[in-house]
């Protein structure tokens, strides 16, 4: 089955995972291009109760739930990657902005992933002793190798006082060759380095950390009940959730 592509901001998008349009693992919800919508030039990811059955493992079942998601079909490497997002509004969801290897998992670093309540439409999380750190907005990488996969660990920084659901947001990585950096509407948030040759990303264990990968990545924009984008230079991007 040929998969469905789209044209903005200057390239072509996959409106699924280059797997397909579910994961194995989460099968709640589904990629579905109808959830996808381009307004005034803007990318608009949305979240639709609309049932579809599929068959993993010959097991036959119901996925409910179709989320807007779009992955770039362009191999990048090293640059500035950027995005302009409004989150949006619901429980449960987890909108972001990330990137993976073409030819394998590990290496991934999401620019950012938030999640809101499951409780409140609202990604506010109470965060102590850092009280400020009050968006539940974070950053993370993923490196080493497929069998023994490893995180930096997800960050959480202040954001700003500005609502990411009322507000659009600047979630930003400059990937270099010995190091990554992410920025938050220009603020630096998180940053690696590298520390020795690698087929992945490596990184060291001191307080400032930055990262680099050998390999080419994908760049992602969902939306799951959750979101994810992949684009390079200045994307303008609402994420909504239908009533």
């Amino acid at each position: 089955m040929s998969k469905e592509t789209i044209n903005w901001s200057g390239y072509e998008w996959l409106t699924q995972e280059r797997f397909g349009e579910i994961h194995p693992k989460k099968r709640f919800n589904w990629y579905d291009s109808s959830a996808i919508e381009i307004r005034d030039g803007k990318l608009v990811l949305k979240t639709q109760y609309n049932p579809k059955t599929f068959t993993i493992d010959g097991e036959e079942f119901v996925s409910p739930i179709g989320i807007g998601l779009v992955s770039n079909t362009t191999r990048f490497k090293y640059g500035y990657f950027e995005i302009e997002a409004k989150l949006p509004t619901g429980k449960n969801l987890w909108p972001a902005f990330w990137m993976w290897g073409f030819d394998s998992w590990p290496p991934e670093i999401d620019v950012f992933e938030a999640y809101s309540s499951p409780i409140f439409k609202t990604y506010l999380s109470l965060n102590f002793p850092k009280i400020f750190n009050f968006w539940k907005i974070e950053t993370n990488f993923y490196y080493n190798t497929p069998d023994n996969p490893k995180s930096t660990g997800s960050v959480k920084k202040f954001l700003g006082f500005k609502n990411p659901q009322k507000n659009f947001i600047k979630y930003a990585c400059l990937w270099e060759e010995n190091k990554i950096t992410i920025f938050y509407d220009g603020r630096k948030i998180k940053l690696r380095w590298n520390i020795e040759d690698a087929n992945s990303i490596i990184i060291n264990d001191s307080n400032q950390h930055q990262v680099s990968s050998k390999g080419e990545l994908e760049i992602i924009v969902n939306k799951r009940q959750n979101v994810r984008v992949t684009a390079k230079g200045d994307i303008n991007t609402i994420s909504q959730v239908l009533p």
